[in-house]
């Protein structure tokens, strides 16, 4: 896509995020940004998915885009079964809302195993386990689970579906109660379609710290520039200057990593750019709400909802940990001496 469309796709995205009338991936068709053309979607990539990221990030708005546009296609877009296309086809026509379990019971994301997945007698699949995932705003038509190997699809209505994280229920965590529960198998092996979906995690989650992040900064400068102390702009003041500057580097420094994780398509740059952009929101965040002085400790300000935010996004791709030791990994450091 060009710069030009690039602009116009922000700009749209800002409109519909700014009407407030519903989800965006509904109010702009986004459940198949990156579908192939031939199967009905946008046929777009990595570049759109972290323009739209961002702009959710900026706005906080609650969304489907992660749990469905994101994960759930790109787990479903390489099935080789019936099921699989199925799915995918009511995806892309706005019939379809995932849920994505991602976390086994340990917290990280389900490199192994996270599920018991048994045959039953007479066909199809019976799976047991207790995870953690990422759902819709509404409650999910699907739920899509793996174990490390297979991909099986559920329905909603036969899993306890528990409302997870309290510090942000807009993100949309849940917890994921299954006991011999009937599932579909969508694709064997999954394994490349797993690993697709969580580098695509990782920067459509770092897309939205950057989002997140700039929001924070805008917010910052602008306060320093209105607010008044000693018959002076609070903006004057060296410590504020300094750190406006400090987050200001901190942002442009989490745009050219995401950029170029998003040029390389390797994950190891998606787990670097997911990192740093998480540090972005994370000094972003605590800046503005110190920046902000008395108003940015309460509850009327948006500031502490960016700041659950950037808190409940630093984990949802797995443990601070997991991405540094596969960062390492792929610079041949061993993080076991």
């Amino acid at each position: 896509m060009s710069s030009e469309l690039l602009a116009d796709l922000r700009t749209t995205t800002r409109q519909a995020l700014s009407a407030g009338t519903g989800d965006v991936v509904d109010e702009l068709d986004l459940a198949g940004l990156l579908v192939d053309s031939g199967r009905g979607g946008l046929g777009l990539g990595d570049r759109e998915m972290v323009l739209v990221g961002t702009e959710l990030g900026r706005a906080l708005s609650p969304s489907a885009f992660l749990s469905t546009a994101v994960l759930a296609v790109a787990l479903l877009a390489p099935g080789d079964t019936a099921a699989a296309d199925e799915t995918l086809a009511g995806v892309v026509a706005g019939d379809i809302r995932c849920a994505v379990a991602l976390f086994d019971s340990e917290s990280c994301w389900a490199a192994t195993p996270a599920v018991d997945a048994t045959e039953a007698d007479g066909g199809g699949w019976l799976l047991s386990g207790t995870m953690w995932g990422i759902s819709t705003p509404s409650r999910p038509h699907v739920i899509l689970i793996h174990d490390g190997a297979a991909l099986f699809a559920v329905a909603a209505g036969d899993v306890q579906i528990e409302v997870e994280d309290q510090l942000d229920p807009s993100r949309g965590l849940i917890k994921l109660e299954l006991s011999r529960t009937p599932g579909r198998l969508l694709a064997t092996p999954a394994v490349e379609a797993i690993a697709t979906a969580y580098r695509r995690g990782l920067l459509a989650v770092g897309a939205e710290q950057l989002g997140v992040a700039r929001a924070c900064l805008d917010m910052s400068v602008e306060h320093a520039k209105s607010r008044n102390q000693f018959g002076s702009p609070i903006g004057s003041f060296q410590a504020i200057k300094h750190r406006c500057a400090e987050v200001f580097l901190d942002v442009e420094l989490a745009q050219a990593v995401l950029d170029h994780a998003v040029q390389t398509g390797v994950a190891a740059d998606a787990e670097l750019a997911f990192v740093v952009a998480t540090r972005a929101a994370l000094s972003s965040t605590d800046a503005c709400i110190h920046i902000h002085g008395g108003i940015g400790f309460t509850w009327e300000h948006p500031a502490h909802r960016y700041l659950r935010r950037a808190r409940v996004n630093a984990t949802v791709m797995g443990a601070s940990a997991t991405h540094r030791d596969a960062i390492a990994a792929s610079l041949g450091i061993d993080t076991e001496l």
